[in-house]
């Protein structure tokens, strides 16, 4: 089974990994309904074959309803990971339940939600399966994201919708802002600054693998209310990583901080931090990176 000639709505379409999706979308033979929140920043999906840009917000559930209309498949990879947790909650919680339910009154297919590897929080060691609980402890994202997944498979029951969950862990390539634009700034320094040796593993996925199996959960009947890791294995070490890019600016110098130094600072950080922010989590942080 195949997406061709099939109708499909992508939210949060001029994201990085909802514009990459976008654009394959229609390069294979999709109807896409691009869901774009802010009007200007969908220049590059402009003219494209198959790709109606149409302005809307998962936050808005009336609009969601009229949206969804008519399509086979959803894809729902809008989201924010910055803010307070009650600000997360009204985008990944209350807008994914936006999502679902127009999906289930439209009749819709399936649905294909992208979660994230920072709903198993920081504390896994070693290989993580699909079946290991989540435990985001109190990052506003992961704890967002893992409501997100019980919010998906409750309304699926609920309404016998069929779903499929992925979790992508750093999501790099072109348009990346984080994972590529920021990590090669860090790079291009030479010598490259990091956190210890750089032994430990980066969860790094290039933003086609990602899209690779998106467009695979959205058609394959044995992914139906599956969940599905998206990392690659094995993974790289930072080291690894941050080498690469380093290798694009000319360089492989490294300089490792002794990692004594930020573990003594981290839970300073997060005492005075204020609630709801990442920094809570920053000495769990810390051990994942140099660790994992």
């Amino acid at each position: 089974m195949t997406l061709f000639g099939k109708t499909a709505l992508v939210t949060g379409a001029t994201g990085f990994l909802g514009g990459a999706l976008t654009k394959r979308l229609a390069g294979d033979g999709v109807q896409v309904r691009a869901l774009a929140r802010n009007p200007e920043g969908n220049r590059f999906l402009r003219d494209i074959d198959g790709i109606e840009i149409i302005q809307g917000d998962v936050t808005d559930a009336n609009r969601m309803r009229d949206v969804i209309q008519g399509c086979e498949i959803v894809f729902h990879p809008a989201g924010v990971d910055s803010g307070s947790l009650k600000t997360q909650r009204e985008v990944n919680v209350e807008g994914t339940r936006n999502v679902m339910l127009a999906a289930a009154q439209a009749g819709v297919r399936r649905v294909v939600h992208v979660s994230s590897a920072g709903a198993y929080g920081f504390r896994p060691r070693g290989d993580i399966s699909e079946d290991m609980p989540l435990e985001p402890a109190r990052a506003a994202y992961g704890v967002s994201k893992k409501e997100a997944e019980d919010v998906v498979r409750k309304l699926a029951q609920d309404h016998k919708l069929e779903y499929s969950l992925i979790r992508p862990g750093f999501i790099y390539g072109p348009r990346s802002t984080v994972w590529t634009a920021g990590v090669f700034k860090i790079a291009r320094r030479n010598p490259t600054i990091f956190l210890g040796d750089g032994s430990g593993s980066v969860l790094a996925i290039h933003v086609d693998d990602v899209v690779d199996l998106m467009t695979v959960l959205a058609v394959h009947p044995a992914a139906a209310g599956q969940v599905f890791n998206c990392t690659p294995d094995p993974a790289p070490t930072w080291r690894e990583f941050l080498g690469a890019y380093a290798a694009l600016a000319g360089h492989n110098r490294w300089f490792g901080i002794p990692p004594a130094l930020p573990k003594t600072v981290a839970p300073l950080v997060a005492v005075f931090a204020p609630s709801e922010t990442r920094f809570k989590d920053m000495p769990q942080a810390l051990e994942f990176l140099l660790n994992f």
